[in-house]
């Protein structure tokens, strides 16, 4: 099981929103360099970052916090937020992330995705599926696609993308229980590279998910207010 902890960007702080509102986020005091620090220690091995300001803007506003991160950290990092086309993906390549995710333009300019995946292959890129009331939001979640989750996959299968990241909006940051048969639905269509999000809150959530055959699962505010021990969760799952 890989568990993989999510550090969310606006300013340089990291921070977590409630179903996706920028009105609703809670600051937290932490530096993100400890914070990776600590997490390379226990044994994590990959970390999910998202600059949020780029993902509702397509304007990256937290490139010099990410530069740092990577620079001081020995784990894989994959990141997403205003990864628009293939220049900024070969930008934070250059930079040494692991994986890039796709998300706004996965619907919006998908031919930048099969370029970059041409580029990187598959190994490298990531979609990103961001689901409210199982309707796709872009644009840092404040817009609603007409297009459905499944017929993403089909079109982002049919290009080469082997793996996808899934998020239930509804439940991101409200430390409730996830929407498990929406998750493991979703997980069915896209194959076992899926990465899901969005609730997990409770070690017998990650269990759970494991139990679908899910085998990376992000976590975000759980980790922060004190929910889930990464330390125990990797000891218990």
């Amino acid at each position: 099981m890989n568990l993989i902890p999510a550090i969310d960007l606006i300013d340089g702080e990291v921070v977590r929103l409630f179903k996706g509102d920028y009105s609703k986020k809670t600051v937290y005091d932490i530096d993100p360099i400890e914070l990776t620090e600590q997490w390379d220690e226990i044994g994590i091995k990959k970390i999910h970052i998202v600059d949020l300001q780029g993902a509702k803007t397509g304007n990256q506003k937290n490139l010099e916090t990410i530069k740092s991160i990577i620079k001081f950290t020995n784990l894989k990092i994959q990141i997403g937020g205003g990864i628009r086309d293939l220049s900024i993906c070969k930008k934070m390549m250059d930079l040494g992330v692991s994986k890039v995710i796709f998300g706004t333009s996965a619907i919006e300019s998908p031919i930048e995705v099969e370029k970059s995946l041409k580029e990187y292959g598959y190994n490298r890129i990531i979609v990103g599926v961001d689901i409210k009331k199982n309707k796709i939001r872009t644009n840092g979640w404040e817009k609603e696609s007409s297009l459905s989750p499944e017929k993403l996959i089909d079109n982002m299968n049919k290009i080469g993308i082997k793996e996808f990241m899934f998020t239930d909006v509804e439940k991101d940051g409200t430390l409730s229980n996830p929407d498990f048969s929406f998750l493991k639905n979703l997980f069915d269509k896209a194959g076992n590279r899926t990465i899901v999000a969005g609730g997990i809150s409770k070690i017998d959530h990650i269990r759970k998910l494991k139990n679908y055959g899910i085998k990376n699962v992000v976590i975000g505010k759980a980790i922060y207010e004190g929910q889930i021990n990464l330390r125990v969760a990797l000891q218990n799952v």
